[in-house]
């Protein structure tokens, strides 16, 4: 396949950065992916007093006064935070001579499982607890918003294009990739800013704890941002197509029947692709704990070469990541492809199922931009 962009009007990915466990920015995940780096530890029991989790993935050091500054973060909630970050990190990461920045046509697409589980719990306690239900202090509302991340994003950085948040759990970061494609194919962004973000807190720790019916699974947390484009704004801004988006299929489960279920989304997006499994370089499954992640694990195997699903293992360094789990795949897939020169032109597919039924699928044409991109 080629390893050039397609056209003016096909949408790209180029440029990528992440908040995770490995660190801040696209160098820390990339080393930290290359070195096979294992972030799981003990709760500090400092912090995490009654937290269920035996082992959790935090992005280290992650104060947020201390990362984003005092002014503007007094109320500013986790996950907000890893999304501002997440964004900073991108813009500042970009070289010299192909600067992005926010503006009127700069979109901001964020995936979330439901926002962030630990504002909606203050806030509650805050109404049950109070003199009067309605006694909440003010300080309290904005966290308890699903859209709470792409809006502090959008104000901080001065994104002013359309801002969109989809709730779509584990396939969330895939949403809102095809999300972001939708909007720059009817022309109503330059340039959409997707991904998908997820906090570690109490609340996520003990809802995901009941959810499961106990076990021992280990939580992750970050934020994994993509830059997507069109060729041609790609040539006006003298940026490297890292990846183009070829296809990205969502099915629902309903008959728990999840090998028919993703095999059939799998099969539609190769179709769409017009390619064939033997075109595909990376196979980079959701890594969700039990016997759904070793179903899907078999139907990888049937489909696709070894090799290809061995190039990177991502959820088993950073700990689930719920609805960054998808991004962190793609960033993991780029980030590996930019270290293996006999990736370019060839296809990357990303998996993601959910336990509520959702499955999902993305593939990616790898370009040689990517190789230009190692940090």
């Amino acid at each position: 396949m080629s390893d050039e962009p397609s056209g003016p009007n096909q949408i790209y990915i180029s440029r990528w950065s992440a908040v995770s466990p490995f660190g801040i920015g696209s160098a820390a995940f990339s080393e930290g992916l290359h070195d096979g780096r294992k972030t799981a530890a003990p709760p500090d029991p400092d912090d995490w007093q009654t937290v269920p989790d035996t082992n959790i993935c935090l992005v280290p050091d992650f104060n947020i006064r201390e990362v984003l500054g005092k002014s503007g973060t007094r109320v500013l909630g986790r996950e907000a935070a890893l999304a501002v970050t997440a964004v900073r990190e991108l813009f500042h990461e970009a070289p010299e001579e192909a600067p992005i920045s926010g503006g009127p046509n700069i979109a901001m697409v964020m995936g979330t499982t439901t926002g962030t589980p630990q504002g909606y719990m203050d806030f509650t306690k805050a109404s049950l607890t109070g003199p009067k239900p309605h006694h909440v202090p003010a300080a309290l509302a904005p966290n308890m918003v699903m859209n709470r991340a792409a809006s502090a994003s959008a104000i901080w950085h001065q994104l002013q294009g359309p801002n969109s948040t989809i709730a779509g759990g584990r396939a969330a970061a895939l949403l809102a990739l095809k999300y972001g494609q939708r909007l720059l194919t009817h022309r109503r962004a330059e340039r959409v800013l997707c991904g998908g973000v997820e906090e570690y807190s109490n609340a996520r720790s003990w809802l995901e704890y009941h959810r499961r019916g106990g076990g021992d699974v280990v939580l992750g947390e970050g934020c994994a941002l993509l830059l997507l484009e069109t060729g041609a704004s790609l040539a006006s801004g003298h940026r490297p197509a890292l990846a183009e988006v070829l296809a990205v299929e969502f099915r629902v489960n309903t008959d728990d029947d999840l090998s028919g279920v993703l095999g059939a989304c799998l099969h539609g997006a190769l179709a769409t692709a017009k390619a064939t499994a033997d075109d595909v370089w990376a196979v980079m499954p959701s890594g969700i704990a039990g016997p759904a992640g070793e179903e899907e694990n078999r139907l990888l195997a049937s489909l696709f070469d070894s090799a290809a699903l061995s190039r990177a293992s991502v959820s088993d360094l950073i700990g689930d990541t719920s609805a960054a789990s998808a991004g962190f795949d793609v960033i993991g897939m780029l980030s590996a492809a930019a270290r293996s020169p006999e990736s370019v032109g060839r296809l990357g597919v990303v998996s993601s199922i959910d336990p509520d039924g959702s499955v999902a699928c993305a593939i990616l044409r790898l370009l040689d931009g990517v190789r230009q991109d190692q940090p």
